[in-house]
């Protein structure tokens, strides 16, 4: 991020060093600085979603989740998972909206005993509904 900051903010320096008219250095300015705002959302450094911190399931069967900045989804239902060793993946189809949510869970960012019964529950198709 920093290399990339700084290529950008030297290309934008240089440009308004070499006198050339105010015009044409403020159009390379505004392609260096669009150019700097496509690869820092390219890079996921703006734009990209927050963490999910918690989920969870209702007595009814639907699942939730909040993220780091408090904002709720939910209900949702769960569609299918796949689980692979240190890693398991969530897919969910909410119950209003179209497009469905996946989530990839590392091992590592849940305590031990949540793993074990998030594994458990996702290992048995008919606790879904």
């Amino acid at each position: 991020m920093a290399y990339l900051l700084l290529i950008h903010l030297s290309a934008l320096l240089l440009i308004n060093l070499t006198g050339l008219g105010i015009g044409f250095e403020i159009f390379i300015s505004l392609l260096i600085i669009v150019s700097l705002l496509y690869y820092s959302r390219l890079y996921g450094w703006i734009g990209q979603q927050n963490q999910i911190t918690v989920l969870w399931v209702d007595d009814d069967g639907f699942w939730f989740m909040a993220d780091k900045m408090g904002s709720q989804q939910g209900p949702m239902q769960l569609t299918s998972s796949v689980l692979l060793g240190p890693v398991i993946a969530i897919y969910f189809k909410p119950l209003s909206g179209l497009l469905g949510k996946s989530v990839l869970i590392p091992e590592d960012a849940v305590k031990p005993d949540d793993w074990r019964r998030l594994h458990v529950r996702l290992r048995d198709p008919e606790s879904w509904d």
